[in-house]
């Protein structure tokens, strides 16, 4: 992906150099200055759920949390080590929350347990899926980004986003499914 956004980026200065030369500094220092502020204004909004998951962990809010989804995550992953669920919940939650970024520690951390080999697993390919697609109840990270740009009403995209992201989920759950059949349902290691 590096190579994909080197090239891209060596293309567009090249072009923009040949078309209009006096605004190549002009436009890569306000490119530079927006993309920092809007990183900015999103450190907020990690920083606090970031804060909000490492207590809910310390306080045993995850392995409840893990119990409320556990049936779930029987359906979708099939029988994975206790830890890896643990991580899958606080991943669920996380996306439900509409924070992306704040999930990915968790999808790693699962991934980390859950596969032993270099061929992806059945679990594996579904939470990727799960956390790609990720049904969001509340797009806490578009709404923060809405409302730094200066949105009059940040939260008006919550029903049109609750659709879409079930939409995607359930039709990549189903791919899943379709490549790879019902997950197994043996006994995992505790």
């Amino acid at each position: 992906m590096n190579i994909v956004w080197t090239v891209v980026t060596v293309i567009a200065l090249s072009v923009l150099t040949f078309m209009n030369p006096q605004s190549v500094l002009n436009v890569c220092l306000d490119s530079s200055a927006q993309a920092l502020k809007t990183a900015l204004s999103l450190c907020g909004v990690y920083c606090l759920w970031l804060g909000i998951f490492e207590i809910a962990e310390k306080c045993r809010l995850v392995e409840k949390l893990s119990l409320c989804f556990e049936r779930l995550n029987k359906f979708l992953y099939g029988n994975v080590e206790k830890v890896a669920s643990d991580y899958i919940s606080l991943n669920l939650a996380s996306n439900l929350l509409g924070v992306g970024n704040a999930a990915t520690p968790s999808a790693i951390a699962a991934i980390n347990v859950m596969e032993k080999n270099e061929k992806l697993s059945r679990a594996g390919a579904m939470l990727f899926v799960v956390n790609a697609t990720s049904v969001q109840l509340i797009p806490t990270t578009v709404i923060g980004l809405r409302a730094s740009m200066g949105s009059a009403n940040p939260s008006d995209i919550l029903l049109s986003n609750l659709i879409s992201t079930v939409i995607t989920s359930i039709v990549g759950v189903a791919l899943v499914f379709a490549a790879y059949g019902k997950p197994k349902q043996e006994n995992a290691p505790q």
